[in-house]
Parts: C-alpha cells; structure tokens; sequence
C-alpha cells in the first residue's frame, strides 16, 4: 500500500489520482479523517483514508502499518519537523515528497547513510523545484561543454488554487536574505525578465530561494545559480516586490490581509504554468528547455512525486539512499512521462 500524507490536499489530490489511476492502492492520511475517507471512497475500491498528522511520530507510525511507500504532499515543509521521514525509517517504508524548502532539502540529503543502511529510498523535492528544474538542467546541460550561470524560471498561472501552505510559504520569501553561489539575494526582488513560451511570453521574474542554488553547483558545476518565480497576474508581481521591502514578518501579515482579493482574482488567466531552465556557458552559449502548459500547472507540479512513488511499489526505482526525482527515474524518462501526461517540452 502506499500512504499519501496530504492526500486530500491542493497538491496531494492530484498525486493520489495519479496512483489511483495506475491501479495502486492508496491509504490516504490527513488531519481530518472524515475528510480523508470521503476522498479515499471517491477514488474508487480498494483505498482508505485514515486520520493521520505528518507532524506527530505516534501518528505517522499508526498510518504506516503495511505500507510501502510513503508520500508527504503536507507541508509547509519549513515547519513541519521531520516525524515522517523519522517514521519511515523505524517502519522500512521508502519515503517521497514535494519538498521545495532548501533548508528541508539539504536536512533529508544528509541522512543518506541512514537510508541506505536500511536499504530504502528518500525521493525529496519531486515536485516542479527542483524535481522537473534537475531534470530539464541535466538535458539541456548536454549541449554545452561546461555551464559557467544557471537561472530556473518557475511561472505559475493565476488560475492555480491559492492554499494556506503556498501563501505561507512565500510569506517567508518576502525580502529575505539568502546565500547563493555567486553572493546574497533577496527574496522576491531582483527583478528580470523571461520570455517564456505562449501563452504568456515575456514576463517579470524575481529572486526565489530554492534547492537548485546548492544542487546545481554539483550537478552542473555551475558558479552562478538564480532561482526566479513570477506570476501571470501583472498585480500579484507588483504586489510581491512591493511587500519583499518589507521583509518576511511584515510583508508576511500584510499577504494574509490581501490573499482574500488575490483568491477572488483567481477566475482569470490560465492554471498552468512553466518550469523554465536556462544555462550559459563561459564561452557565451546557452540552452534552454522549458516544460509545461496552460493548464493543469499544480498537477504537473504533483505528478514526479507520483511517479517516483510508483516505481518504488513496483520495484523499477532501483537508487537508495537521499535522491532526487531525476536520479530515481533518470532526467529523460521523467520528463518523456510529462509530455505523456499532456504537458509540452519546448
């Protein structure tokens, strides 16, 4: 069986559907059991819901019991502790999430050796960042000889639900300081502009901290690494920058008053979105893929965490220990399984 933790959630609903839709049967885990189980009902037979808490060792061990496989698509990550991947290990439960939060990132990486002496899988950041931004830099990355810079575009459509977990996350992004490769950022600002493939063209992007600032340095020995985000709705651009000066605490409480208006904008635009990997070389050349659409964007988001999920059930993801979604899958099979799923490769 395989648990999803979350599963009933923004993000957690499209992975479960994905393995539902595989034939694989599902144990769905959230706070609200009720909420769970009528989730679990809809997804057909044989799938479960049970009340379980991500953050509570007691609990996750509880939801465990025969399973497999577990997915965390709860979050913030930045908060949430690290009961699950803890209980995963007690249990000899392979384990996956959705993780974009750096700090939470490199904290899984460095319990490598723990996995790997159990002899099971931790698949972290399976998500847009840095799941399909790895896979998308280890492709492009072939058609240069070396790369000197690195920048990740990640564009979400204003059509995409706006949950408390994204909003609190990106509260903390607000004008935080941050380290890179190539010195300090921060948060939400160092404005650029992207061109990006129809139907949104060239947009304003800003700084983001995310994974790919230590992975990339590694992976493609790149000295210059930006992670950019920006959003389809003109205002919300405006509006993050312009809250970024006031840094993580105060821009965070004036997000929560103007997130009701920005919820009420949601009927507009597209809910899709890219995953956008530029490189360059020393020499001055570059390659660029980007992935995505108009629709679906948080879906796509979701589906490396299921796909990973599925392979280790099935058996076929053979790496244990800490990996990345392109290193269970390999970069090219992942994102041929994207365009399969409805999502173009430009």
């Amino acid at each position: 069986m395989i648990a999803v933790f979350g599963g009933y959630g923004t993000f957690g609903a499209h992975a479960s559907r994905a393995l539902a839709a595989a034939g694989l049967p599902l144990r769905i885990a959230g706070r609200d059991g009720g909420r769970a189980r009528i989730f679990a009902a809809g997804l057909g037979k044989g799938h479960e819901g049970v009340a379980a808490d991500a953050g509570d060792p007691a609990s996750c061990i509880r939801a465990l019991t025969g399973v497999r496989v577990a997915v965390s698509c709860a979050g913030p990550f930045s908060i949430l502790g690290t009961a699950l991947p803890e209980s995963c290990l007690a249990a000899g439960a392979h384990y996956v999430d959705i993780a974009d939060d750096r700090e939470w990132n490199a904290r899984l990486r460095s319990w490598d050796s723990r996995f790997l002496d159990r002899g099971l899988t931790a698949a972290v950041g399976c998500s847009s960042l840095p799941g399909i931004s790895g896979a998308l830099a280890v492709v492009a990355a072939k058609r240069l000889s070396s790369v000197a810079r690195a920048r990740v575009t990640l564009f979400i459509g204003n059509r995409n639900p706006k949950g408390k977990a994204a909003i609190r996350s990106a509260a903390a992004q607000l004008g935080k300081i941050f380290p890179a490769p190539q010195g300090l950022l921060r948060g939400l600002a160092g404005r650029e502009i992207v061109d990006l493939p129809p139907p949104f063209g060239a947009r304003a992007v800003y700084d983001l901290e995310s994974p790919e600032l230590d992975l990339f340095v590694a992976l493609l020995g790149a000295r210059e690494v930006r992670v950019k985000v920006g959003f389809e709705l003109p205002l919300a651009n405006i509006s993050m920058a312009a809250l970024a000066r006031l840094g993580p605490r105060f821009g965070g409480l004036v997000l929560k008053t103007v997130t009701p208006v920005a919820r009420g904008l949601s009927r507009f635009g597209h809910s899709g979105g890219f995953v956008k990997v530029e490189l360059w070389s020393a020499d001055g050349k570059a390659a660029s893929l980007a992935l995505g659409g108009a629709r679906d964007g948080q879906r796509m988001a979701a589906l490396p965490a299921a796909f990973v999920a599925q392979g280790l059930y099935e058996g076929s993801v053979a790496p244990r220990g800490v990996v990345t979604a392109w290193e269970a899958l390999g970069a090219e099979p992942l994102i041929d399984r994207l365009i399969e799923a409805g999502y173009a490769l430009v």
